[in-house]
């Protein structure tokens, strides 16, 4: 499964909101700003260099990079999604070099990058090792010697009673290893999103039109999440992620 066979869904989600102002409601992972586990990593001095973030969507990410003074690079499948990106930047007043691209080639981009932040872009290959491995390997050759990467990615773990048809750890350790990276800590953390039950149906809906299996593998968490939605704040959850920090092997 490439970056090119997902886009056409992203696309879908991300232009469902007619206004650049206003969050989509059928992409429930963005809460309107960075994620709090991304702050934190931000917070502890983690980045150097030039960033890359890889899968961008609408670059809250990359706007919180490049407000802290670091050169970012944002790239992403879906025009929708860096049209919004570039509209956030703008409101926000930082400068972020937003792009179009495929992150499992990133042709032109060779050797450029001293950090790379992959916050929730790896796992949308779901069970397709192969396109994992590629992109590993084009973040590699994406990185200066020494680079750091660190990944958030929706795993299998149990959080307040939800669970998400995520990566296990044997895949992410088996694919960076065998990709030129040595993986310093994997750990489990959380990552906030906006899941009401109707729209998360409708979401699984337009993704099960491009990928039939998916729809399926959510059904038992839109289950769940029907019997704990009126224990919820504004739809808020806490979703299961692993963290994972690696740095480039030369």
């Amino acid at each position: 499964m490439s970056d090119q066979s997902i886009k056409p869904v992203f696309e879908e989600l991300y232009g469902e909101e007619q206004s650049l102002d206003a969050l989509p409601a059928l992409t429930p992972w963005d809460i309107g700003g960075p994620q709090p586990v991304i702050q934190e990593l931000v917070a502890y001095g983690a980045l150097r260099g030039e960033v890359l973030d890889p899968g961008t969507g609408p670059g809250h990410h990359a706007i919180h990079y490049a407000s802290k003074g670091y050169s970012t690079t944002g790239i992403d499948a879906s025009p929708t999604a860096i049209q919004r990106a570039k509209h956030n930047a703008q409101n926000a007043g930082v400068e972020v070099d937003f792009q179009i691209g495929d992150v499992t080639k990133l042709d032109g981009y060779e050797n450029r990058f001293d950090t790379v932040v992959d916050a929730a872009c790896y796992h949308t290959f779901l069970d397709d090792e192969d396109t994992q491995k590629l992109y590993a390997q084009t973040l590699h050759r994406a990185t200066k010697p020494g680079a750091r990467l660190y990944m958030f990615e929706f795993g299998r773990h149990n959080v307040n009673g939800l669970q998400f048809p995520g990566l296990s750890a044997e895949v992410l350790e088996r694919v960076l290893s065998a990709s030129g990276w040595h993986i310093d800590y994997l750990g489990t953390t959380t990552y906030r999103a906006r899941f009401d039950p109707e729209q998360f149906a409708k979401m699984s809906e337009f993704a099960g039109q491009e990928f039939p299996e998916f729809e399926s593998l959510l059904a038992p968490m839109l289950q769940k999440l029907q019997v704990i939605a009126p224990l919820l704040e504004d739809h808020l959850v806490h979703m299961p992620v692993w963290a994972l920090h690696a740095t480039r092997v030369d």
